[in-house]
C-alpha cells in the first residue's frame, strides 16, 4: 500500500513539473500525439513571426532541431500565421504550402503532415505539428485529438510562463533586498575602514615602512569597495536586463566554442541596458546573425561584442579583426532581414569596414 502511495505521489509530483517547466509540458504533449515512426515538433515565435523549432520528437536526422522557419513558409508557418489547424495527406505534392522544408522532410521521410496552433485566449504560442512517415489521410479522429492536446500544451504553457514570471519577480524583489542590506552594512563597514587608514596614515609618516604597508590596505578597500559595487549593480539589476547580458555572453560562448576563436563581450554602462523580452530577442536575433557572418566570412583571430546605452539609444557593435567587406560588397539575406526587423521597432543597423582591419557591424534600437 505504501509503495501504491508513493508511485501516486511521483505521478503527481511529475505532473506539478509539467506544469510549471514549458519544456517539460510540450514534451509530454509531443508523447501524447506520437505513434509509432512519427515524428513530432513544436515551434516557439520570436518577435518578429519567425518560429524556432524547440522540441523535436522521433527524428532521425537531426535537421528539424533548432530549425528556423520564416513566416507563412511551409505548413508549420502558415498555421501559425493562419491560427487553425491544417494538414496535408501529401507533403510533396501539396499546392497549399511552400516547399521551402523539401528536404528536411525527405530526409526524414515524412509523407503527410498535420500541424495546430498553441492558442491561449486568441494568443498564438506556436504551433504543435505531426509527420507520420507511412502514406495515408488524416480523419477527424486525428485533428480532434491532435487539436485536443495543443489546447492542453498552451494552457500548460501558459501557466508556465506566468510561473516563471512570478519567479523572477520574486527573485528581482529578494536581490534588491540583499543589495540594500549589503550597502547598508558592508558598504558602510568598508567606507569606516578607508577613513580610518586614511587617518592612521597622516598620523605614521615617519615610519616609512609601516605608511608602505598602509598604502597597500587601502589599495585593497578600495579594490574590495569596487568589487562590492560591482555586485551591488547586478544584483539591483533586473530580471530582463540580466537576461539581455546573460544571453549576449551565451552566445560569445556558443560562437568560441564552435569556431575556436576567442569572444568577448564588454558591456560598456554602470547599468545593464533593460529591454522588453520582444525587442530583445529582436537584437538577440540580429546579433546571431553577425556572428555567424564572422564564423562564414572575416577569416577572423577574435571578437568583441559591445552594448552601450546612450539615451535614448541602445547600441550592440560586433567587431572582428578579420579580412573586412570586399569592396563590391551587397548585403545579403541575413542582413536585410535584420536591417527590417530593426526598423519595425524604430532601429537600425550599419555595417562598415574598419581603417585599421575587419568589420564592424553595429545596430541601435531605441531604449
Amino acid at each position: 500500500m505504501r509503495a501504491h502511495h508513493l508511485v501516486d505521489l511521483e505521478e503527481q509530483y511529475a505532473d506539478l513539473l509539467a506544469t510549471l517547466d514549458r519544456g517539460e509540458a510540450l514534451r509530454r504533449a509531443l508523447a501524447l500525439l506520437t505513434e509509432g515512426s512519427e515524428v513530432a515538433w513544436t515551434a516557439r515565435p520570436d518577435a518578429d513571426g519567425v518560429l524556432t523549432l524547440d522540441q523535436v520528437t522521433g527524428d532521425r536526422t537531426g535537421v528539424l532541431r533548432a530549425l528556423r522557419v520564416p513566416p507563412s513558409t511551409g505548413l508549420t508557418g502558415k498555421v501559425f500565421q493562419a491560427g487553425r489547424a491544417e494538414w496535408v495527406d501529401d507533403y510533396f505534392g501539396s499546392q497549399e504550402i511552400t516547399h521551402d522544408f523539401d528536404r528536411h522532410m525527405a530526409g526524414e521521410k515524412v509523407r503527410r503532415v498535420l500541424a495546430v496552433p498553441l492558442l491561449r485566449d486568441g494568443e498564438p504560442l506556436g504551433v504543435l505539428a505531426l509527420g507520420p512517415r507511412e502514406d495515408g489521410t488524416f480523419g477527424d479522429r486525428d485533428i480532434e485529438r491532435a487539436s485536443a492536446i495543443a489546447a492542453q500544451a498552451a494552457l500548460a504553457v501558459s501557466v508556465a510562463e506566468r510561473a516563471r514570471l512570478s519567479r523572477e519577480i520574486a527573485v528581482h524583489e529578494e536581490r534588491r533586498r540583499m543589495a540594500a542590506d549589503l550597502h547598508d552594512s558592508v558598504g558602510a563597514l568598508l567606507f569606516a575602514i578607508g577613513s580610518g587608514m586614511a587617518d592612521l596614515a597622516e598620523a605614521t609618516q615617519a615610519d616609512p615602512d609601516l605608511r608602505v604597508r598602509l598604502d597597500r590596505l587601502q589599495r585593497q578597500a578600495v579594490e574590495a569597495t569596487t568589487a562590492l559595487r560591482e555586485s551591488l549593480r547586478t544584483l539591483r539589476s533586473s530580471p530582463a536586463a540580466l537576461a539581455l547580458g546573460v544571453a549576449l555572453r551565451a552566445d560569445c560562448a556558443a560562437f568560441a566554442d564552435r569556431t575556436g576563436l576567442p569572444a568577448e563581450l564588454v558591456i560598456l554602462d554602470e547599468d545593464p541596458p533593460e529591454l522588453a523580452p520582444s525587442r530583445a530577442d529582436v537584437l538577440l536575433t540580429a546579433v546571431r546573425e553577425a556572428l555567424l557572418n564572422v564564423e562564414k566570412h572575416a577569416q577572423a583571430s577574435a571578437v568583441t561584442v559591445s552594448v552601450q546605452r546612450n539615451s535614448p539609444w541602445l547600441t550592440i557593435a560586433v567587431h572582428d579583426d578579420g579580412v573586412g567587406l570586399r569592396p563590391d560588397h551587397t548585403p545579403g539575406l541575413g542582413l536585410t532581414s535584420t536591417a527590417e526587423a530593426l526598423g519595425r521597432l524604430g532601429g537600425s543597423v550599419r555595417v562598415v569596414s574598419d581603417p585599421d582591419g575587419g568589420t564592424s557591424w553595429r545596430a541601435r534600437l531605441p531604449c
